[in-house]
């Protein structure tokens, strides 16, 4: 049965971070333990969409729900069968957002389903990075809750997004590598790519430690996320029994394509303020990949 409030003894564990950062992988390796309790869904998008900030989501659940609805027809037999499926689905995740203002038990008690007794429960949605210091203090009120947050090289990470984005949008481009490289210019020239939510690490960070006490936080780099020992220290963090991640699981690898050397200076350009704040904050426990692609240069 669904609870309206976290159980005692309970941790609530919020997984953040930014897009292709790895919180895919996390999932699901996390998931192979039987003492963290997940929802139905990956991503609830619950605290970001109650504050604001992410309005496009809620617009699309409940755009789709309006969507199935009209596509109902008036007979009997199979052929509403997963309309109304999918339908159920989406009508009990969308109660998450018909409480009142700081009022969560509609989230909570979707978060609980089939709740049975787990240390942990677990919201993985990375979209929480681009929230404030309040909506952080929010979340950290619910019980006893910390919160993981995953750090990707800006530069490898914007790649590895923009080559995601080209391939669900031009699957069948003739020339993907242009195309991608298209793409990150047109990022570069709009000058978007220092004011990315999602992308501010520092930003996020300050929030988080505003409200949030250090030991209920964890930094964990992309670049040693698929090492035992990684998931050994993020176990220990959630109190749980050590996790031995597969080697070969990896999540939404994505379509090769190189990263020209000049995209790359203005890249590193864009994200300098993140690079010093994170080397100048975990110093050699920075992963290589960053203090590499933070010092390179082209001349001129």
């Amino acid at each position: 049965m669904a609870l309206s409030i976290l159980p005692e003894n309970t941790k609530l564990a919020y997984c953040i971070g930014a897009q292709k950062a790895g919180t895919t992988w996390l999932y699901e390796t996390l998931r192979t333990s039987s003492q963290i309790h997940f929802s139905r869904n990956k991503e609830l998008h619950y605290f970001n969409v109650i504050a604001g900030k992410s309005d496009q989501v809620f617009d699309l659940r409940m755009n789709t729900v309006k969507t199935l609805a009209k596509e109902l027809v008036s007979e009997r037999g199979p052929k509403n069968r997963r309309n109304l499926r999918v339908l159920s689905e989406l009508a009990d995740l969308l109660s998450i957002y018909t409480d009142a203002p700081e009022h969560h038990e509609a989230y909570l008690s979707y978060l609980t389903q089939g709740f049975s007794g787990q240390p942990v429960i677990c919201d993985i949605t990375p979209a929480y990075a681009i929230l404030d210091a309040k909506d952080f203090s929010e979340m950290g009120s619910l019980g006893e809750s910390c919160f993981i947050f995953i750090l990707r090289d800006p530069i490898d990470r914007m790649w590895s997004q923009i080559r995601m984005a080209v391939s669900a949008d031009t699957a069948q481009v003739a020339d993907f590598q242009t195309a991608c490289e298209a793409r990150a210019q047109h990022l570069i020239d709009s000058k978007r790519l220092p004011k990315l939510e999602r992308a501010n690490y520092r930003r996020t960070m300050s929030e988080l430690e505003a409200v949030i006490p250090p030991h209920r936080i964890k930094y964990v780099f992309y670049e040693d996320l698929f090492h035992a020992h990684t998931m050994r220290d993020i176990c220990t963090f959630l109190g749980i029994s050590a996790i031995s991640p597969k080697a070969d699981l990896r999540s939404n690898s994505g379509r090769h394509a190189m990263l020209p050397e000049h995209l790359k200076h203005s890249f590193r350009e864009a994200f300098a303020l993140q690079y010093d704040f994170i080397l100048n904050r975990f110093g050699a426990a920075t992963p290589a990949r960053w203090q590499i692609n933070s010092a390179q240069r082209v001349p001129g």
